[in-house]
């Protein structure tokens, strides 16, 4: 009987040697393809800007090998407008699996990477699949669809065929948006206090762009989404700036980079009257400030173009 014991733990311990010694070999192997992948992203879709910000960057370098190439990988996923894409991590990272776990789960960093690409390429919801080899696949489920885009675009167009012109200064152009904006849609007050307390349903697109362009209410999502949608459209540089309860739009103009919040002009009233205001109309950091210190709080270091 001791002799039958002993030869079975022996087994279980060669067993396990076998297994352990097996799964680093697949490990080696798994590297060293990686390694020697060519990974290539397809060609960006109609809706990529194409431009590098501070804090993340366009790249071609999909084996990640340090933790702003993780983030800059994420983000040339994202403004490419690819539904789904697998990259690497080099071996040299050797924290690059824990910074992904800490980056995949990280909403608000994914939401800020999501204000810097096209509304069109940015995601509703997104997920990541990954193994102990260093193989990460990211898919992305878009918050608009083909139809919306249809929709938006063409209501942009039509808007930028009967009230744009070359004559027209950036400045302008960007104003009689705004206007357009505030003066067709009103916030959708209703909806911000279900989602305040907790309760919000949906049961209307006021977060997105159709919101105010197509159904004349918005919440400040909406707003924000359709002001980049035509910024964009004019090749005005510029992105979303957001913190738990609010998002507006940054715009680089005549060389500095201004703020402009279309949900604060377009105020509540006791009366009911739907008013236009251009207090936080393209004005620099001090001014917002001067004018609101805690709904337009930021995370520095996600948006330092802010503090240029």
């Amino acid at each position: 009987m001791k002799k039958g014991w002993f030869s079975t733990i022996f087994i279980c311990i060669i067993l396990v040697i076998c297994f352990n010694y097996r799964e680093e070999i697949v490990k080696t192997v798994m590297q060293k393809v990686t390694e020697n992948k060519e990974v290539t992203l397809p060609d960006s879709n109609n809706y990529d800007n194409n431009i590098s910000f501070m804090f993340v960057q366009k790249t071609d370098d999909f084996h990640v090998n340090d933790y702003q190439n993780l983030l800059n990988v994420i983000y040339t996923i994202l403004s490419n407008g690819t539904d789904e894409f697998t990259f690497y991590c080099d071996e040299s990272y050797s924290e690059c699996m824990n910074d992904f776990d800490k980056v995949s789960h990280d909403q608000v960093l994914l939401s800020t990477i999501n204000n810097m690409v096209s509304p069109y390429n940015s995601y509703e919801k997104i997920y990541f699949k990954s193994t102990n080899y260093g193989m990460i696949t990211m898919s992305v489920g878009k918050l608009y669809t083909e139809s919306e885009i249809n929709l938006i675009e063409n209501k942009i167009n039509d808007f930028i065929l009967n009230n744009v012109n070359d004559g027209m200064s950036a400045y302008d152009k960007i104003k009689v948006f705004h206007d357009y904006l505030i003066n067709n849609s009103i916030y959708d007050k209703a909806r911000a206090s279900s989602i305040e307390s907790g309760n919000d349903s949906g049961g209307s697109n006021s977060h997105k762009a159709t919101g105010p362009l197509i159904d004349g209410i918005s919440l400040c999502s909406g707003y924000s989404d359709a002001m980049k949608i035509y910024l964009d459209k004019l090749g005005i540089t510029n992105y979303k700036v957001s913190n738990t309860n609010h998002i507006w739009n940054l715009v680089y103009l005549n060389d500095q980079w201004l703020h402009l919040d279309l949900t604060w002009d377009d105020p509540i009233t006791n009366t009911g009257d739907n008013l236009l205001l251009h207090k936080f109309f393209l004005i620099d950091t001090n001014t917002l400030f001067e004018l609101d210190s805690t709904g337009h709080n930021y995370n520095g270091d996600y948006y330092p173009e802010i503090s240029h």
